[in-house]
């Protein structure tokens, strides 16, 4: 198991640093900034820290879940939803964009495996709760900070969330289902306040605060999902 656990990680890595170079700047696939394989591309692929990260990290989470998976979740199964949420993740944190074809790919994938798990209305359930709920947010966000901004004079160009968000919470609903996309939800949102709450310290100390700085918002989703998935807490 160990064997497949490590080329489960580095294929996995693999495919979520081509995907997040290519969909980015092309909205399709395309040939890799690594090829053709020269001493050169090898040498810059191994050196960049993004791509460095991802393979430390999707391979430590393989070999975790191919020696720990969680009950009746096969581990190869659970690879390909860590790949997926790692995808979304990085996209997020460098260009604070969640796509609408990733978004569509995890809808179909993600709510396929979730009709298996626990049936199609729960997945349809789950789906509708994640997306409304987020819609809910974006839509308060949204007002609050125009609000402030009309308070303080100032222009309101950020908003708290992007509508790209409100599509990953629909996707996370379809793969968690109803009811576990409500702890699901509730997990993400509370890890993006607690880091909120740490960016804005940091920020104050250093003197560089901004009432209207945004944060990449899909990763703490995404790590909710998994933590709920991980800690035997998805039906």
């Amino acid at each position: 198991m160990l064997i497949a656990a490590i080329a489960a990680g580095l294929l996995s890595a693999l495919l979520v640093n081509y995907l997040a170079d290519v969909l980015p700047l092309h909205r399709r696939l395309a040939r890799p900034a690594w090829w053709p394989l020269t001493p050169e591309s090898i040498g810059a692929y191994i050196h960049a820290p993004r791509k460095f990260v991802v393979h430390v990290v999707l391979l430590l989470a393989c070999v975790y879940i191919f020696q720990n998976p969680p009950a009746d979740f096969s581990p190869y199964l659970l690879t390909v939803v860590l790949a997926y949420f790692a995808l979304v993740t990085v996209i997020d944190i460098e260009h604070r964009l969640v796509l609408h074809p990733v978004s569509l790919f995890g809808a179909l994938a993600l709510g396929a495996l979730g009709a298996w798990r626990h049936g199609l209305l729960p997945t349809l359930a789950g789906g509708a709760a994640g997306f409304l709920l987020m819609l809910g947010l974006y839509f308060s966000g949204e007002l609050i900070g125009r609000l402030l901004a009309r308070l303080r004079k100032q222009a309101w160009e950020e908003v708290a969330l992007g509508f790209g968000d409100v599509n990953l919470a629909g996707v996370i609903g379809l793969l968690l289902g109803w009811p576990a996309i409500l702890p699901g939800l509730m997990a993400g949102i509370l890890l993006a306040g607690a880091y909120s709450l740490g960016f804005v310290f940091v920020s104050l100390m250093r003197g560089r605060y901004s009432l209207f700085a945004s944060i990449p918002y899909a990763p703490f989703l995404c790590l909710g999902a998994v933590a709920l998935v991980l800690l035997g807490l998805y039906p």
